[in-house]
């Protein structure tokens, strides 16, 4: 298991080999490296779910008012017998969003704030006396503490672009769509774990007609916002009160399940507000619940194939595809989408999910899922999960099945904001309570039109890829291409091979300090030239990026890298392959994940840094290929986070070299003059299918 500090990373493990170069060994100095520890935010304290919700509705004593804020004394049954809790009620404008609400005494972290129905306050309850001297505040979740806010977003959203683009065509499946709904009710389906009933609704896109099937079966799943509205007021509360009318935050997706739909998929977008508010109540916000009630609306689709059944009849008989399944989730229903694979496998019979794709997703549990296929979409303007937390998903799921036979990918969409993806959620959507959530110094912005655009080419060109099987989309996932039709917007794709022999060769993972001085093939690690050169395990002790930057580190806690820096352009990087492990003809192509590094005093006046890659075979021949040649955006100097995205260099780039006798690898950092670069998952890859 991994937990966010991640404690068997050894916080002090830097090994270095100095400027004059040489192997790393393990022990020798350390040299170059700046490893200032970080100050990690103290945990968050929760209550048991049975007395968080006892204490919330408890009679109470005020001791404490004060504008803005009211503290109450109250009495609730714990595991230890009856005790003395506060109820805290801060106000302020809190709408419900992806990332939790923390109430502070101080410093101190004393429960996660609940939004209540207006909105206009967030409510805690705490064991802690500290709320009724220290000043008391509340702030979205950030991994930098109070005092530096250098994770969070920063001052109002910046304008989304207005200006009108034109938009490239994306491709159109051949079938004529039909849509339909259904709605059992907003009290029906109890998830294990909350306390009480969710509504069971949701929209379907299906080929109208139905012929030429059985069809796959997709769902998507949204995630927290308002849920009820009244002409232009909203609410948070489940179910809605008499008058009010529940937002359908489940159809803020239908331009893409239309699309989707019209390639042969039914699509079913659920609504999720129910498991969303009483979801406040439990530690995770209702991971595991927003699996389960996916899993539910699975099984009603089976029933529904099998034998029909209110409000379809027979129209889904035998039309339905149990056998290919896929699952989407924005938001906090990204996470809910993960969790759909965890609880489907839990069961006896599990249908089997087929593909997974979390859009801008939190990640509150530090749970992924490995043999399936998996992509994260990150949008860089985010200003709700403005951490990118969602990243781990694919961090973590990397190495952690040996053998996984199944791809990883992220896509990091430049401009784009958290709320644009759903047009329930979009200023001038049609619903009260939507919101331009992008940040104020993300340049680029994207219109919603836009955004919707390149979020609907990815969408849907990964289900027809993992779900439909559809192997002419591989240049997408593999970082090739962009989806034809997806322009204006820019992106960039990682991608992780499937872990066989045939699919990926790694060289250099870079997940521990070993790799240094040896690749995974067995072969030396030399370097020259370097004035920094070493591992970091990007833990608050020991963060990848030094000084307050390392906030902006979306990897931060826990994934390794390789640091490598230069102030005169010769260093040089080698990787020496062992006689029988040099033929890589059957590779596309040798890619990494780099980033230019910002902590470091080094690589001023550089907007993009740059470094070639040199193949050498058994007989001397050599080539080599710079970054700038193939594709250099992961090196652009970042303004805003510091991810690692792909570089690749496709291997018929490396004219003259015998591609069944690679001798030798070399990063060669003679294009610019200095600058420091992470780096990760150096290997020879090809395509999935």
């Amino acid at each position: 298991m991994r937990g966010r500090a991640f404690a068997g990373l050894v916080a002090g493990v830097l090994m270095m080999a100095g400027p004059a170069g040489g192997r790393a060994i393990a022990g020798q100095g350390t040299v170059g490296i700046r490893a200032t520890p970080l100050p990690r935010p103290a945990p968050v304290p929760s209550l048991p779910p049975r007395v968080l919700a006892a204490a919330m509705s408890a009679p109470g004593t005020v001791v404490r008012r004060e504008a803005g804020l009211v503290v109450e004394r109250v009495t609730a049954a714990g595991p230890g017998g009856p005790g003395t809790l506060y109820r805290v009620r801060v106000a302020g404008e809190f709408p419900p969003r992806a990332l939790r609400y923390v109430v502070f005494a101080g410093t101190e972290p004393v429960g996660y704030g609940i939004p209540v129905p207006s909105t206009q306050a967030v409510r805690t309850v705490t064991p802690s006396n500290a709320v009724l001297e220290r000043s008391v505040t509340a702030r979205p979740e950030s991994k930098a503490p109070p005092a530096s806010d250098a994770s969070a977003p920063s001052g109002a959203p910046s304008p989304s672009a207005q200006s009108r683009v034109a938009f490239g065509r994306l491709a159109q499946g051949p079938f004529e769509v039909a849509r339909a709904e259904y709605h059992f009710g907003n009290r029906v389906y109890l998830p294990p774990g909350l306390r009480g009933k969710v509504e069971v609704t949701a929209d379907v896109h299906y080929p109208k007609g139905l012929n030429g099937g059985p069809f796959p079966l997709v769902l998507f799943l949204h995630g927290n916002h308002v849920t009820c509205s009244m002409g232009t007021r909203v609410d948070y509360r489940w179910p809605c009160r008499p008058g009010w009318t529940p937002i359908p935050n489940y159809r803020g997706y239908d331009y893409i399940a239309r699309r989707l739909a019209g390639f042969g998929y039914v699509v079913v977008s659920v609504s999720a507000n129910g498991v969303n508010v009483l979801g406040n109540f439990v530690d995770d916000t209702g991971m595991r619940q927003r699996g389960l009630l996916l899993e539910h609306h699975v099984d009603l689709w089976r029933r529904w194939n099998n034998v029909g059944g209110a409000p379809f009849g027979t129209r889904f008989v035998g039309k339905i595809d149990l056998g290919r399944i896929g699952v989407m989730g924005h938001s906090r229903g990204g996470e809910g989408a993960v969790y759909h694979v965890i609880v489907d496998r839990a069961r006896r019979h599990p249908y089997g999910i087929d593909a997974v794709l979390a859009l801008a997703p939190v990640d509150f549990t530090r749970r992924t899922v490995n043999r399936v296929p998996l992509a994260v979409m990150l949008p860089y303007c985010d200003g709700d999960v403005s951490d990118l937390q969602g990243v781990h998903f694919f961090d973590d799921a990397r190495y952690r099945v040996p053998g996984d036979p199944t791809p990883k990918h992220t896509v990091t969409v430049f401009g784009a904001n958290h709320d644009f993806f759903n047009t329930v959620w979009t200023p001038g959507g049609g619903y009260p309570g939507g919101y331009d959530d992008g940040t104020r110094r993300c340049p680029g912005r994207l219109s919603s039109g836009e955004e919707r655009h390149v979020g609907s080419a990815y969408v849907v060109d990964f289900f027809r890829r993992y779900v439909g099987g559809e192997l002419s989309l591989d240049p997408v996932w593999t970082g090739v291409e962009a989806p034809a039709g997806a322009a204006p917007a820019r992106t960039l794709v990682s991608y992780l091979a499937p872990d066989t022999a045939d699919r990926r060769r790694d060289l250099d993972r870079f997940t521990g300090p070993n790799g240094l001085g040896r690749d995974r093939l067995g072969g030396d690690v030399t370097s020259h030239g370097l004035s920094v050169y070493g591992w970091c395990a990007d833990t608050f002790q020991s963060p990848c990026v030094p000084g307050s930057e390392g906030y902006r580190d979306v990897h931060l806690p826990g994934m390794g890298q390789g640091v490598i820096g230069w102030e005169k352009p010769v260093g040089v990087v080698r990787f020496d392959l062992p006689e029988g492990t040099g033929d890589v003809s059957g590779f596309d192509a040798l890619q990494l994940r780099t980033a230019f590094n910002t902590g470091y005093p080094t690589g001023f006046g550089v907007g993009v840094q740059d470094l070639a890659v040199a193949l050498v075979d058994g007989a001397g021949n050599e080539a080599a290929v710079t970054a700038s040649a193939v594709g250099d955006d992961a090196l652009k100097r970042p303004t805003l986070h510091f991810i690692l995205n792909q570089v690749r260099f496709p291997l018929t780039s490396f004219a003259g070299v015998d591609l069944t006798d690679v001798r030798r690898v070399e990063l060669r950092f003679d294009q610019t003059q200095d600058g420091v670069i992470d780096i990760a998952d150096l290997a020879f890859t090809r395509g999935a299918a």
